[in-house]
């Protein structure tokens, strides 16, 4: 099996295939897995503990095409870097490239209601479209794809109807990769903190010196805080662990 795609949808269909027993062979057109989002050092050493597992990666790969012939799937895939081509065989392939604004059809033009160049209905900072009256929330317009976060979006939007005053705090919305083991985070990544200018310390504890994931013979993964340099204020907190979504 193929998964073109190694974001969060792609690595957990993909995990779950490979526990069932397939070869899962991933394509990434980027030089990391699990997408926009995942702090780097998370990335690189859950990307360790699938391989482990029997994943195989091609990150840093372009899909061309594919055509199947006697039920079997050819893959034409190209090096981003190197420009080198190569085929992958495969009996089934994954797409998992991402989702997008489900808009098509709604006949938004005929009320005049913006939307952009991907789909996405146009808002401001209090929800409201091009349209008097019409507000908007969740995965059809802009941030992560996510129903707790279109749920604080929905609340918020109320509160901006009833007393004209609402709030979402889109630093803190959680995300969770429901391999195993999971991948949670919530806050900045590293990469976010050195864009951004902020000084900031590192705390890493390995679950291998956890005694439940001992107990549990269930070690791989480590627990990552970022915290503020001066004031200990925490940026951060990504999890790699078997409930690290709980």
């Amino acid at each position: 099996m193929v998964v073109i795609g190694a974001g969060v949808i792609g690595l957990e269909l993909g995990s779950v295939w490979s526990r069932l027993g397939a070869n899962v062979e991933v394509v990434e057109f980027l030089g990391a897995i699990g997408g926009a989002g995942m702090d780097a050092e998370v990335a690189k050493n859950f990307q360790k503990i699938l391989g482990k597992q029997g994943l195989k990666f091609n990150l840093n790969t372009k899909v061309l095409g594919a055509t199947k012939k006697d039920g079997v799937v050819h893959l034409e895939v190209e090096g981003a870097k190197d420009g080198k081509k190569s085929t992958i065989e495969a009996d089934v392939v994954l797409v998992a490239i991402g989702r997008r604004p489900y808009t098509e059809g709604l006949n938004l033009d005929k009320i005049g209601v913006e939307v952009d160049n991907r789909g996405r209905i146009v808002i401001d900072s209090q929800f409201n479209t091009s349209v008097k009256n019409v507000k908007c929330i969740g995965d059809v317009t802009f941030g992560p794809m996510l129903a707790h976060k279109a749920e604080e979006e929905g609340i918020a939007a109320v509160e901006y109807i009833k007393t004209a005053h609402g709030h979402v705090n889109y630093g803190v919305i959680p995300s969770v990769v429901y391999t195993h083991p999971e991948v949670a985070w919530v806050g900045k990544t590293e990469e976010d903190c050195k864009a951004e200018g902020i000084q900031y310390r590192i705390g890493n504890f390995p679950m291998v010196a956890n005694s439940r994931s001992k107990t549990n013979a269930d070690t791989d993964g480590f627990v990552k805080v970022i915290a503020e340099k001066d004031t200990d204020k925490i940026l951060g907190c990504h999890i790699v662990a078997a409930a690290a979504g709980e």
